[in-house]
């Protein structure tokens, strides 16, 4: 029997939809702006940048430790890793969702758009703020905007955040694959642990200002609510049945 939960996730009556996700977007592009300002005017924001940059040259790893958190930093947020993860899971669940067919049937089906909804908001959000104020990292052992470096946002952060927690989207959520709250609940804290593992890594490996990785947890968020949007939004006829 179906518990009362899932099937309240079930009922469209009670479903989230595609404007409650655009509107999230909306509110945490508003933020995005907000951080980039204090960026610009050196706000209360970026005040533990130096103090955290003068922890991290002084206890940097080395060795094989290094080595061995620059392979986790790789697989947790680089998009040579998280994009075939985010587009195998859409492919797998556009597939379960809607039926057996030609891979550009597959690929053209709602969880695949929606993941390319995503990162095209990454990318577009991220490299226009990125070559926009042209922050330098702290590797660099200076902050100068406008010098040609990108650090603010950080990538990682934003591609870890998208990755893990869409993916749960497709498989748990009200329009995913296996709707289920309670699992969807004890795997989001599971998810948020890598996410900060993940994004503490850039800052503590001097990759990237203690700064630059909240605003790539929001730039992950906002490409979630934009591929929820698009996930959401109502199914033609021909979407939403079975291929023969």
């Amino acid at each position: 029997m179906e518990s009362h939960s899932t099937g309240a996730l079930l009922d469209p009556s009670t479903r989230p939809t595609w404007r409650s996700s655009l509107v999230a977007a909306v509110i945490a592009s508003l933020v995005f702006v907000f951080l980039i300002w204090q960026v610009v005017v050196r706000g209360p924001f970026i005040a533990w940048d130096w103090q955290f940059h003068y922890y991290v040259d002084a206890n940097m790893p080395e060795g094989w430790k290094k080595v061995f958190l620059d392979i986790v930093a790789t697989i947790t947020g680089e998009r040579l890793s998280t994009v075939p993860m985010l587009f195998g899971t859409a492919f797998y669940v556009g597939r379960k969702q809607g039926g057996p067919g030609k891979f550009w049937d597959v690929a053209t089906r709602r969880p695949m758009l929606a993941v390319l909804s995503g990162l095209v908001t990454i990318f577009v959000i991220g490299y226009s703020t990125k070559f926009g104020l042209g922050r330098t990292g702290p590797h660099h052992n200076m902050d100068v905007l406008h010098a040609g470096g990108q650090a603010f946002p950080s990538g990682h952060a934003s591609n870890t955040f998208f990755t893990g927690f869409f993916i749960l989207c497709m498989l748990y959520s009200q329009s995913g694959l296996h709707p289920n709250v309670s699992r969807l609940r004890k795997l989001i804290p599971m998810v948020a642990v890598v996410v900060v593992i993940a994004g503490a890594l850039m800052s503590w490996l001097d990759y990237h200002w203690l700064s630059d990785i909240p605003a790539g947890w929001l730039l992950g968020f906002i490409a979630c609510m934009v591929a929820l949007s698009v996930l959401r939004a109502p199914h033609h006829k021909r979407e939403s049945e079975p291929a023969s």
